[in-house]
């Protein structure tokens, strides 16, 4: 469970980091945005169902 989400985390992070490069084509960019929003509503769904907070939550 806890790997499994930190991986999703991960993932997540990198590819907002990813998008932000220079001299991506848009189309590379709408691709990476596809798979940017399915990777974040996993770690929402994980969140959720495993009742994981988030760092505003754990302030």
């Amino acid at each position: 469970m806890s790997n499994e989400y930190r991986d999703a985390q991960i993932v997540k992070h990198a590819l907002q980091y990813y998008i932000n490069r220079p001299n991506a084509s848009e189309l590379d960019l709408k691709r990476e945005q596809k798979v940017l929003d399915k990777v974040t509503n996993q770690v929402k769904d994980m969140q959720e169902n495993w009742d994981i907070k988030n760092k505003e939550e754990r302030k």
